[in-house]
């Protein structure tokens, strides 16, 4: 039988309370996000990059719920980096399934 885990301040299964979900989410969910030259957002960490240390082809996204935002279908201008014209306008698949690296 599992351990049943309550969410103080809502009373209920920490599971299905707001608070549980926040857990689950990305760490970058309102962080930073990497924007590759193809447009496609990254998880920092992602090993799609590799070891390569240079990142002057890719820009950086930095807005409230990016992810999100970009797994609802919207397409985000880059915030930051070294080629500010990339648009993000998908996510990482293998990102979406591992989450924060």
């Amino acid at each position: 039988m599992g351990c049943v885990v309550y969410c103080e301040q809502c009373d209920m299964e920490r599971e299905f309370c707001q608070h549980g979900l926040d857990d689950k989410r990305p760490r970058a969910a309102t962080g930073e996000l990497l924007i590759s030259p193809n447009g496609m957002a990254h998880l920092p960490g992602c090993p799609h990059k590799g070891d390569d240390p240079d990142f002057s082809g890719w820009a950086e996204l930095n807005l409230p719920d990016a992810w999100q935002r970009l797994g609802n279908g919207e397409q985000l201008q880059a915030t930051g980096g070294q080629r500010l014209d990339l648009v993000a306008k998908s996510r990482c698949r293998d990102c979406v399934s591992h989450g924060a690296w």
